[in-house]
């Protein structure tokens, strides 16, 4: 399989943006929420809690969704859909990249010459978030492709979700209502000769 062609996956995922964003924002606000934010102090505890919240919140999200398969890989979990894009969630730096553990499945999900769970070819990416300096809130949540260490492509799933207004325009061929103008005569300054005959 080759690697990952991002309009390809931008177009599978796009059908699923908003069910992906909830997840990851209302797991973010579940960590901010709970006592373990205050308690807790290891970074790790921190982005197990919140991948937790993630899965959870995935799972109900996807639930009734007829084109996303949740598969169950023990200890992760992976979302197939359209039966033709794999993601994973992670939490990743600033550069997209994500520290997993080098186990040969987590190694074989960047190998894209290698085929994973008996699936047919499909395009695998990571969904992720990151966190601001102070990682007290998530600035970003992205689709990373990568090919092994290298980060190939990433775009952000917050772009994509930015509601755009258009402004109010006429129909075609209908003039739009003017405003009624109220007309004002000009005072009229009598001038100094008028004034000596007044």
């Amino acid at each position: 399989m080759p690697i990952p062609n991002q309009d390809a996956v931008k177009s599978v995922l796009d059908t699923v943006r908003d069910q992906i964003l909830g997840a990851v924002r209302g797991a973010w606000e579940d960590w901010q929420g709970s006592e373990q934010s205050v308690t807790w102090r290891v970074k790790r505890s921190r982005a197990n809690f919140v991948w937790e919240q993630i899965i959870d919140r995935a799972h109900r999200a996807f639930a009734e969704m007829r084109h996303v398969v949740i598969i169950d890989g023990g200890e992760s979990f992976k979302f197939l859909v359209q039966d033709e894009v794999l993601f994973r969630f992670k939490k990743a730096d600033e550069t997209g990249r994500t520290s997993n553990v080098s186990t040969q499945l987590a190694l074989a999900f960047h190998d894209h010459g290698q085929g994973l769970f008996g699936l047919p070819e499909v395009q695998r990416v990571e969904v992720v978030y990151k966190l601001n300096r102070l990682e007290t809130s998530v600035s970003d949540i992205c689709v990373v492709a990568r090919d092994g260490d290298k980060v190939v492509w990433e775009y952000s799933l917050l772009d994509a979700a930015e509601v755009i207004v258009p402004l109010p325009f006429p129909a075609p061929g209908i003039e739009p209502e003017k405003p009624a103008v109220r007309l004002v005569k000009a005072r009229e300054t009598p001038s100094p000769e008028r004034k000596q005959q007044d």
